[in-house]
Parts: structure tokens; sequence; C-alpha cells
């Protein structure tokens, strides 16, 4: 199984993020705004190098804006102009990118594509492969227990069924949800798949999530996966479509 993990916002607690990861031997792929127009915290210029010395840093827009209410003007803005300031500020390329609340077309996914960047993240869940589109790639879970019904509502809306069948059986099963989580684990395992967990630090925060983030990443330490940053991941699969 490969593992991969993702967290999007930027908001400072990702050191607290980074810090988990790095105990359990794990990586990461922090996504981060230049601002949060929503209103919350992001990392300041100090925090971003001192997260970039250990793990990736994406780009998620300039203000972590939703992009399809944007016209092509602004829409440009904001992808160009968040990728060019976190290269300043981290001092090289950023590769990748991550949709803001997972909203995007086919035109905005051109526009990622054309502006510099290699890959870019999705939030469609409960894929337990890499799938095969560099500038829509899937994810297995977020970290959030969210109600069965909001789950069937992303299984629904987010199509490729057959993909992920087998991972929402685990995720929308019986028990509670920690216990769900580790099973989709055992079944990435079983598999030889890929799972990919994704969440928000401000959320674990918010809702007291730490206890429960730090027991699931080390029952999937305990399955002995191979470890990648989306970025790493998103190399194969650029590989495989050529």
């Amino acid at each position: 199984m490969l593992f991969v993990t993702s967290w999007d916002d930027g908001h400072p607690d990702d050191l607290r993020i980074a810090d988990m990861l790095e105990r359990h031997g794990f990586r990461g792929t922090f996504f981060v705004p230049g601002r949060n127009a929503e209103g919350r915290a992001v990392l300041t210029l100090a925090e971003r190098r001192q997260l970039h010395a250990g793990f990736e840093i994406g780009s998620h827009t300039l203000d972590h804006v939703y992009l399809p209410p944007l016209d092509a003007v602004q829409r440009r803005h904001q992808i160009v102009a968040g990728k060019d300031a976190l290269e300043q500020q981290l001092g090289e390329p950023v590769a990748g990118f991550c949709y803001p609340g997972g909203h995007y077309d086919r035109h905005i996914l051109r526009e990622v594509a054309s502006s510099g960047f290699r890959y870019a993240r999705t939030i469609e869940n409960f894929r337990i492969d890499a799938g095969t589109a560099p500038f829509a790639i899937p994810t297995s879970a977020q970290f959030y227990p969210h109600r069965r019904h909001v789950l069937a509502v992303n299984l629904i809306k987010r199509g490729q069924y057959s993909l992920r069948k087998a991972g929402a059986a685990k995720l929308m099963g019986s028990g509670d949800w920690q216990a769900r989580m580790e099973r989709f684990a055992r079944l990435c395992a079983e598999r030889d798949g890929v799972f990919h967990l994704w969440g928000h630090s401000w959320e674990i925060s918010q809702f007291d999530l730490w206890a429960p983030l730090d027991r699931l990443l080390a029952a999937v330490a305990g399955l002995r996966p191979r470890v990648a940053t989306v970025g790493e991941m998103a190399k194969d699969i650029r590989g495989s479509a050529t």
C-alpha cells in the first residue's frame, strides 16, 4: 500500500500535523493559499519556510476563493499570482495545486495546467488508486466524521462509481467513524492500493480530532505502507499517461 496525505488551507495548525506525520514516519503535502478570504489564519512566511524544510507545499490560489464563479481574468490571477507568491516565499518552483472546495471544470483544469503546475488534487473521495489524470488526482478519505448521507452525496456527485464502490462500502459501512477509517486502510493494504488521506488542520482543532488522527496514523503505520508526497505520486501518474 502507498500512503499519501494532503492538507488544505495553510492554517498554522499544519505545523502540528507535520509533527504528527513525522513522528509516525509519514510524509505530507500542504496546499497553502496566500491569504484566506474566509477569514481564517494562514501560515506566516517563517512558518511556511519551516514547513517546507520537511514537507511538500503546493498552491491553493492567492485568496482561497472558489474558482468557477470568477471571470477568466480573476481566475487566472488567483491561479498564477498564488503560484508566483508561494514560489517567491519558498525560493523554488511549486508543482502542485488544489482546487478550493474541490470546485473546478474543464476550463479551470486547463488554466491550472497551462500555468506551470505539474498536477492538481481534487476532493473525489473513496478511491483506492492514484487515478490516471495528473490534473484531477482523486483522494481516498477526508479526516472528518461526516455523516453517511454526506458521504453518499459525494459518491453520487463525483461519479466514477466502479472505482469507488469498494472504498465507499468500507467508509459507509457499520461501526463508528474511526473503525470504518481503519477498515478502509486495511482494504487498501490488502489490494496494494493507494490510501490518500486529506483534511484541514483547523477543522481537526475545532472538533478536537487530534487523538483520533494519532490513532489512525498509528494503525496505518502498523500496516507498513510505502509513503510519498502527492507530487511524487503525480510523477508516476504522468509517466503512466505518456
